[in-house]
């Protein structure tokens, strides 16, 4: 891709918008609703024994509960509505969704048995699973390719906030208001923010003019959205990769506070103390890290950095991973933790800048869903599995060592997906040219 042209995407993806104060002020609303998806899906893990007690459960209902089923749900159910997104309004959806899992959060206070409750998940899954992609798609029209990393990065910081406030605040609710009253006053707050979203947040079209019309559906004999995306090999080789490293990364991240009390003898309190207060303020700075740098690339021009920067994250993992299982010393386990923290937080915002430049703007919410199933389904449901049942297999030979020879072998996870991160840098900038081709004049072609 020539400068020239480079330039021009830059420039031309810059009118998406009507003004950097109004794109602003849409972010701060998004943030908000980032915050509350987080803190509402993630309430129900620090409330596990009161909804045990409550409710007559045993440890395996309640893995269903805000495991496999919820992920499940989030996953499948979030294509479908992603492309009603992209249809039909992103705020439509978007609020839609708010809804949604607020009202299903208010009606997790009021399950009586295992049923209701999981009824009750799969309500705040099917809501949250229309919110995500709806989200990333409006952060994307709002903002162009050199500041889209940032902005999303923005959205995956309130992420992390929102759970820390659930960690956090769950708790006090629950001693506070018990756990029924905790999910009751956690559900409110959503339901002030769909209208204040309605009534403030409006979508952007193709020329950039922000409105609240429908939003054509597809005409006749165009490409499918799923045969579109598949014709960019970058697009499809970042999913296959992501997919792999996504494995190792969730298996990672749920069953290292294990590996640290089983190697070092400490209770739950010691490791939850040490170990968030280590990896919580690393990847949060982490995160916004990685769209500011993003950013720096891509307004030079550099319309591969984003893929880079996935694999560099994750090549740079292994060793640190790979120390952290082996080493005996908790100092060094500590300042290991620290480092991968801030490297394994740096792909997130490249990532979804990356998804959202190669969707273009008729497909930016599907494209997301895409990768939001691939996370979910994928990563979250299969990494911690397989790490637990390798384990297994392993402990007669490795005895308490075996959790940790486990997660060494799923590393293999993350050298099959920089492979493919690899692989997705090399068609990536002509990907983004075809994909943001609609805001090229046509007298400078529409290929590198």
């Amino acid at each position: 891709m020539s400068n020239l042209q480079a330039g021009k995407l830059v420039e031309t993806a810059g009118t998406n918008q009507e003004g950097r104060g109004y794109a602003r002020y849409v972010l701060a609303v998004l943030g908000l609703i980032s915050i509350l998806d987080y803190y509402d899906r993630n309430l129900i893990s620090i409330l596990v024994e009161p909804i045990e007690k409550g409710l007559h459960l045993d440890d395996a209902q309640v893995g269903l509960l805000s495991g496999v089923a919820f992920a499940l749900a989030y996953g499948v159910c979030g294509i479908p509505i992603a492309r009603l997104a992209d249809r039909y309004g992103k705020t439509r959806v978007l609020t839609a969704g708010v809804v949604v899992w607020s009202v299903m959060t208010v009606a997790t206070a009021r399950a009586f048995n295992f049923a209701t409750m999981a009824l009750a998940r799969c309500g705040v899954a099917f809501g949250e699973a229309g919110a995500f992609p709806a989200t990333q798609a409006l952060v994307a029209e709002y903002f162009p390719l050199e500041r889209r990393g940032t902005a999303l990065s923005v959205i995956g910081v309130c992420g992390g906030i929102g759970l820390t406030f659930a960690l956090a605040g769950g708790g006090l609710l629950n001693d506070w208001v018990g756990w029924r009253g905790a999910f009751l006053l956690s559900g409110l707050p959503g339901l002030l923010l769909a209208v204040l979203l309605w009534f403030t947040v409006r979508d952007v079209d193709r020329s950039g003019a922000a409105r609240t019309a429908r939003i054509e559906p597809r005409r006749a004999g165009e490409k499918s959205p799923l045969r579109t995306l598949l014709a960019r090999r970058s697009y499809v080789h970042l999913c296959i990769g992501l997919a792999f490293a996504a494995t190792g990364a969730y298996a990672q991240a749920n069953w290292a506070p294990a590996f640290l009390m089983r190697t070092y003898h400490l209770s739950t309190g010691q490791v939850g103390g040490y170990y968030s207060a280590v990896v919580g303020p690393a990847t949060l700075i982490s995160i916004f890290l990685g769209g500011v740098v993003n950013d720096w690339f891509v307004r030079r021009g550099h319309y591969a950095a984003p893929v880079w920067m996935l694999a560099a994250s994750f090549a740079l993992i292994i060793p640190l991973s790979l120390a952290f299982y082996l080493t005996h010393d908790f100092i060094l386990a500590m300042g290991l933790t620290l480092v991968s923290a801030v490297l394994g937080g740096l792909w997130v915002a490249p990532f979804y800048a990356a998804v959202q430049n190669l969707a273009g703007s008729d497909l930016r919410a599907f494209a997301a869903a895409i990768a939001s199933m691939i996370i979910n389904v994928i990563g979250l449901s299969a990494g911690p599995y397989l790490a637990g049942v390798l384990s297994d297999l392993l402990a007669p030979t490795f005895g308490i060592h075996s959790l940790g020879v486990s997660l060494n072998i799923l590393n293999v996870t993350y050298v099959i997906g920089v492979m493919h991160f690899v692989l997705a840098s090399r068609t990536v900038a002509a990907d983004v040219l075809e994909a943001e081709g609609s805001a090229i004049p046509s007298n400078e072609g529409a290929a590198p």
